[in-house]
């Protein structure tokens, strides 16, 4: 019973990660997309941001926002 519990705890400390956002432009088009994770997706979120990341900086779009990044 208590393995089930500790199980449940890291499972719903995975989901709770969520909240990052990361904003990219075309510098040609000026179109702007955002970079989500998805809840129902892998359970590696790092991963799923960086290869969406990846997918639009391949298509020529920069970061412009990024609600990780740290303010100085």
């Amino acid at each position: 019973m208590r393995g089930i519990l500790i199980v449940l705890m890291l499972l719903c400390t995975a989901c709770g990660s969520v909240d990052r956002v990361v904003v990219l432009q075309h510098l040609q088009t000026k179109q702007t997309v955002e970079c989500r994770v998805d809840p129902w997706g892998s359970l590696d979120r790092t991963a799923q941001i960086d290869a969406c990341i990846a997918a639009y900086k391949k298509a020529g779009y920069v970061i412009v926002g990024d609600s990780h990044a740290s303010l100085l």
